[in-house]
């Protein structure tokens, strides 16, 4: 199997609770399968705004960023080495949070600049605590796949926050909840897919605009 391949892990949590403990889950799951798994916690990089280049003239939408901050050797690296990207986000208004936003915004210059993400292997974990996050990883999901990443099978998941997901269980019982809520359970069978698909050598197929 093709092993020698690196995965970088986005966490847009603001602190401790579901999403950070399901980033650092994921991270232990890829490493065990072999992928050389980065980590990258969002509330400690400070990410400017898109200042809206390619509105002006899509020539003026550069790479790297002309916004240089801490995100840029993160989008260096996403260009020219991972092979495997999975975003964990919380859901706020069934919307992803405003630094993620920001993040994914400036992801643009990789797009307008040679399709750099085409072909990475991309996957969404959304927590919410009532409801959106569907919403919220629905729409994180199509702009990757918009710029050219591969959304494996399973690869957009919903979770509870873990207090919401104590009280569906102590009501409908462990082995309901099992069968209709994600679950981590879930988060392995995604592991192994993400390493199926980038395994194939992805990265190296031209699917389109890729030069």
């Amino acid at each position: 199997m093709y092993l020698i391949m690196k995965s970088c892990i986005v966490d847009a949590s603001t602190g401790p609770g579901t999403c950070r403990r399901l980033a650092d889950y994921m991270v232990r799951e890829l490493r065990k399968r072999g992928v050389e798994t980065s980590l990258i916690r969002l509330e400690k990089l400070t990410i400017g705004e898109c200042v809206g280049c390619y509105s002006k003239k899509s020539s003026l939408c550069v790479y790297p960023c002309i916004v240089v901050d801490d995100a840029s050797d993160v989008y260096t690296h996403l260009a020219e080495e991972a092979e495997c990207l999975v975003f964990v986000t919380p859901t706020y208004w069934s919307a992803v949070p405003g630094k993620l936003k920001n993040f994914v915004d400036r992801l643009t210059s990789l797009e307008n600049n040679g399709y750099l993400l085409e072909g990475v292997t991309a996957a969404i974990l959304a927590v919410q605590e009532v409801s959106g996050g569907i919403e919220a990883a629905t729409w994180l999901a199509g702009t990757l796949n918009q710029m050219g990443a591969l959304i494996p099978p399973y690869g957009v998941q919903v979770y509870f926050t873990n207090r919401v997901a104590k009280g569906i269980r102590q009501a409908v019982g462990a082995k309901a909840y099992a069968k209709e809520f994600w679950t981590k359970r879930d988060a392995k069978l995604l592991a192994d897919n993400l390493v199926k698909i980038a395994g194939m050598k992805t990265r190296s197929i031209r699917f389109g605009y890729k030069p």
